[in-house]
């Protein structure tokens, strides 16, 4: 077994490194997160494995070329100018940190990226000077979210109250609920901040010193992924809603513009899915704790916090308020556990042929246990 150091450990996922390669270890934890709290008090069985199962079969169907000779754009998608990149790919493969699956059954290996971390200003304000220089092989500070549907309850109907949004979105109107799109919307989020928040394009270029040609780039990078797994997903009759993806910078070319690499994961964490209409994704947990006294007071600690201009909310939510989150239902919880493993099971068995968690529950009996309704 390789010898490794505890770099950090998050909430869900711990990181290693191998002194000898230089390589990182993603550990995937049973752990799990909400709203931004960090752990929870239970933990589903199985889904470290699953999640690092699903982080490699990605990262290796994507990463290789005959994975995008054989695709093509949507018809009514040829007009956009993704060729240049979906040429790149069909060259070489999509470009990614993975590099394979860890000695156990829940760890992926990868390679690193530098991480700069923006200074705290008060009053709910961020430094991001660091990004203005330009750098190359790091992670870009942001979140970037697709949607290819508007579900109930999706934020994206917040922030399409206000009509420059969306006319910057390549909207004509604001959607509706249950509307779906043919290309996916793209949002963008801080990844740096102890929450998440969204912003318009200009400040996601600003925060990332993106220039607009590379600010271009990425929105194509992610419509072109986003579609390629939504694809992948149908071959098991999964539907893919909305996720997230997260991204390093690469090198520059002779213009100075710098290429992406996709980072982090994709799975059912990063991920909106529904199979006959139930969702198997992260929204089935959030679901459960939104009727709890527990999520009420999230958000007037959130509320409550900003007004101080504390980054701190959570501090607010357990000293002045006292709340915890509550266990989760034993019959949710054991359906969320086997979720993860038929996600996982389902891609393996039909792109590659293997069984990597074959007693597993199927598809249809995962959603026989969950109250997940995408309505």
């Amino acid at each position: 077994m390789e010898k490794t150091e505890l770099m950090f450990e998050g909430s869900v996922k711990n990181v290693l490194k191998i002194p000898q390669s230089g390589d990182f270890i993603f550990e995937y934890s049973d752990r799990f997160s909400v709203f931004d709290w960090g752990a929870m008090p239970d933990e589903l069985e199985g889904k470290g494995a699953a999640l690092a199962s699903m982080a490699n079969f990605f990262f290796n169907y994507l990463g290789k070329k005959e994975s995008w000779l054989d695709w093509d754009l949507p018809e009514e998608l040829k007009r956009y100018r993704f060729n240049p990149l979906l040429e790149s790919f069909k060259r070489q493969g999509m470009s990614h940190h993975g590099v394979g699956l860890g000695t156990g059954n829940n760890q992926y290996k990868i390679k690193p990226v530098e991480v700069f971390k923006p200074k705290y200003l008060g009053n709910n304000e961020w430094d991001y000077t660091v990004y203005r220089e330009k750098p190359v092989n790091c992670l870009v500070p942001l979140e970037v979210v697709f949607r290819f549907g508007v579900p109930r309850g999706s934020s994206l109907l917040k922030r399409t109250e206000n009509p420059d949004y969306v006319k910057e979105l390549g909207l004509k109107q604001a959607p509706l609920i249950g509307e779906k799109f043919a290309k996916p919307i793209i949002e963008f989020s801080t990844k740096l901040e102890p929450s998440d928040r969204y912003t318009a394009y200009e400040g996601a270029r600003d925060i990332a010193g993106l220039n607009e040609t590379e600010f271009e780039t990425l929105k194509d990078f992610v419509s072109l992924v986003a579609l390629r797994v939504k694809d992948i997903f149908k071959e098991i009759d999964v539907e893919l809603w909305d996720g997230k993806f997260e991204f390093a910078f690469g090198e520059k070319d002779e213009s100075g513009n710098r290429s992406f690499t996709l980072v982090d994961s994709i799975g059912p964490d990063e991920l909106r899915l529904t199979y006959k209409g139930t969702q198997l994704s992260k929204e089935t947990l959030r679901k459960f704790y939104r009727k709890s006294e527990w999520y009420k007071t999230v958000e007037k600690s959130k509320i409550i916090a900003d007004e101080r201009g504390d980054k701190d909310w959570k501090e607010v939510c357990l000293k002045e308020f006292n709340a915890v989150p509550p266990q989760l239902d034993p019959i949710l919880k054991n359906a969320c556990e086997e979720m993860y493993k038929s996600l996982a099971q389902s891609l393996n068995k039909k792109f590659n042929g293997e069984d990597v968690f074959k007693t597993c529950w199927n598809l249809d009996q995962v959603i026989e246990n969950i109250d997940g309704d995408i309505k």
